[in-house]
């Protein structure tokens, strides 16, 4: 009969910042915490699909009306949505890595941590049969 262990199917949640911050093990969230983060991601979809033209197939624009909506978008102050994120992170991780820690990083890294949290608590990897071979 097989065995669970733990530390076997689940890893810790280890993260390493540096040069820019520091490193450390994120707490488990409590199911309060995912279920914020979630509906917290959520909000972020819809408030991204009301002010996109999510219908449009960009591929088919003519190339003058690509240019407005690109140059549009590049010029959006996202500041505001960006900070909610970065907390919302600080918050499912109860503040380890921190939101000061989360600024501190280069962009290309705050999104890259943000897909590797979301990957490792929403979308996890799938669970092993049961059974062995």
């Amino acid at each position: 009969m097989g065995s669970f262990v733990l530390s076997e199917e689940v890893s810790a949640l280890d993260y390493n910042f540096e040069p820019y911050a520091g490193r450390g093990t994120i707490p488990e969230p409590s199911s309060f915490q995912i279920t914020a983060f979630k509906k917290g991601l959520a909000q972020m979809v819809e408030y991204a699909a009301r002010n996109d033209d999510i219908d449009v197939d960009m591929d088919k624009l003519p190339t003058s009306e690509y240019a407005a909506r690109l140059s549009r978008l590049l010029r959006e102050d996202t500041s505001e949505y960006d900070e909610k994120v970065l907390q919302m992170i600080a918050d499912v991780c109860s503040n380890t890595p921190s939101y000061d820690d989360l600024t501190a990083l280069p962009f290309r890294a705050r999104q890259a941590f943000l897909g590797w949290i979301i990957g490792a608590l929403i979308v996890p990897e799938a669970p092993r049969p049961a059974t062995s071979p």
